[in-house]
């Protein structure tokens, strides 16, 4: 058994996702998150599945056990090359396409292995599955959060915020961050949601904040020129999706947050802030994302977008940080 548990060494920390945007991030903040605590050492690793294993159901790679240099890891394009010993002392995944490998690494090497949002297989294969409470999972290893994990703490806010401030500090106040989605398996985002959000923020413009808008890569192009046009004559900015990603930048010189209903992610984070979080309404969202922002209005985090600012506060949401604290707890000395 090859695993890095050496004493006085830093515990290896792998954060296991595929090219998804939104896995990686959140594996990563909970890695890191935990290597605070115990003086880790994160390393990130993103999966790629080779053709035809691209396409399986998720029961196969449940299939045939585990076995170094052979299955579930032939399945990957460098077939399980970057997943090789040394073994982690902790294994962080997030998405289906990880679950399968987090749970082969903790059988094989004997490693703590935590499993974040609902991996589609048995939760006793990990020592701990961190997963929202609208998913509803069930299990004395379950670690329930409200939300989204992210990394976005005061510190990190805060220096993003003054980088941009060179670019955007020109902008009026209230500035309002605009945190834009799209369409996708749990949300129909069409014409009725782009004009009921391109309306409403027309009006607070036209009452003089400061809009800055950033699409995701499923916001649709149609969306962005509707928004560009409303800003363009009102001195809003619109990220055009090339260069550094202004994210947590925006979010910083905010005085408010304005998210579209289908992204938990983009709610999330902006609920990170402590700030005002304002929801507009896309044309439909499935029954665990309506849990989601249900849970998130009664939290004290959001109410509903209709073109006009309100301040309140709340505590900031920091779900990777309280999840951590279970997590961690996994490689404490017996």
């Amino acid at each position: 058994m090859e695993i890095d548990l050496m004493k006085g060494a830093a515990p290896a920390i792998w954060a296991i996702s595929d090219a998804n945007a939104g896995n990686a991030r959140q594996a990563r903040a909970l890695a890191q998150a935990v290597a605070r605590r115990v003086d880790g050492v994160v390393t990130q690793k993103t999966i790629a599945l080779r053709t035809p294993y691209d396409r399986a159901p998720p029961w196969l790679w449940r299939l045939g056990g585990a076995r170094a240099g052979g299955w579930p890891f032939t399945g990957l394009e460098d077939r399980g090359a970057s997943l090789a010993p040394p073994w982690p002392a902790l294994a962080v995944g997030c998405g289906r396409r990880s679950a399968a490998l987090v749970a082969a690494l903790k059988r094989l090497g004997g490693g703590a292995a935590a499993q974040v949002l609902a991996p589609q297989m048995r939760l006793s294969a990990f020592d701990a599955v961190v997963a929202p409470r609208h998913d509803r999972l069930e299990g004395p290893n379950v670690v329930e959060t409200l939300g989204a994990l992210n990394d976005l703490d005061d510190a990190l806010i805060a220096q993003e915020a003054a980088r941009w401030a060179q670019r955007l500090g020109h902008l009026p106040v209230p500035r309002v961050a605009v945190l834009v989605g799209g369409p996708g398996r749990s949300s129909a985002f069409g014409v009725r949601a782009m004009e009921r959000l391109a309306d409403g923020l027309a009006r607070l413009a036209v009452d003089g904040a400061g809009l800055m808008i950033t699409p995701s890569r499923r916001t649709p192009r149609a969306v962005v020129d509707r928004l560009a046009d409303i800003v363009g004559g009102l001195g809003g900015w619109v990220w055009g999706g090339v260069g550094d990603n202004p994210y947590p930048g925006i979010l910083g010189l905010a005085d408010a947050v304005v998210v579209t209903q289908d992204s938990v992610n983009m709610a999330s984070e902006a609920a990170a802030t402590g700030k005002p979080v304002f929801v507009s309404a896309v044309d439909r969202v499935d029954a665990k994302v309506a849990r989601f922002h249900a849970d998130l209005a009664a939290y004290g985090a959001t109410r509903p977008f209709d073109g006009a600012l309100t301040s309140w506060r709340y505590p900031p949401l920091r779900e990777a940080e309280r999840a951590a604290e279970r997590v961690a707890a996994l490689l404490a000395p017996a």
